[in-house]
Formats: structure tokens, C-alpha cells, sequence
């Protein structure tokens, strides 16, 4: 019967892309969950008009000072730097890695 294997291909295709959606939601089930982060952003006001105005030196002192106690901030409170891009820093606290108390340990 040609209408009846139709509908078996028809079948047969259907529960191929049904199977491969059940595996494409549990790979993104592994990977990618939801959850609360805490996320700190900051950066040097008027760091621009700084840079127009210092020595190179000096300003690279000021921002490795800066950056460092970011990061010693984020060592020291199991955060993580997620971005550093020039003045800007993003840290963040249970996003990378799991940390309980995320927001106590964020402030």
C-alpha cells in the first residue's frame, strides 16, 4: 500500500527528529543552566580624560594597581574575572564555578 508506507516514512521521520531533539535538549540541559549569579562591573571614572592627560607610566601604574585589587577582590571571594577590556572589569561569583553564599561573598 503506497499511502500506507508514506505514512510509515512519514512516522519514521517524524521520531528521527524527535530523537534528535531529546538529544539536543539534554546536551543543553548539561550545559547550559540556569541559575543566580552575582556579577560586579566596574571601570575608572573619567579614565579617558586621564589617559589624555598623564604620562604612559603613570597611568599604567594607576590601572595595574587597579586591575590587581580587582583581582585580589575576586581571588579572595571566590569570584572570577569574566572581562577585562581597557578601564572595565566584570567579576562574577557562581557563574564559572559554584559558590554558595554568592551574594554575601560579592559584597
Amino acid at each position: 500500500d503506497p499511502q500506507g508506507l508514506s505514512m510509515t516514512r512519514q512516522e519514521s521521520t517524524v521520531q528521527a527528529v524527535k530523537s534528535s531533539a531529546t538529544k539536543a535538549r539534554s546536551l543543553l540541559d548539561k550545559w547550559l543552566k540556569r541559575k543566580v549569579v552575582s556579577v560586579l562591573f566596574a571601570d575608572i571614572s573619567g579614565f579617558n580624560y586621564l589617559a589624555n592627560i598623564l604620562p604612559a607610566e603613570q597611568l599604567l601604574a594607576i590601572h595595574s594597581s587597579y586591575v590587581t585589587a580587582l583581582e585580589d577582590v575576586g581571588k579572595a571571594t571566590k569570584g572570577t574575572v569574566q572581562s577585562l577590556v581597557g578601564d572595565r572589569v566584570i567579576l562574577s561569583w557562581n557563574a564559572a564555578s559554584a559558590v554558595a553564599a554568592h551574594a554575601s561573598e560579592a559584597c
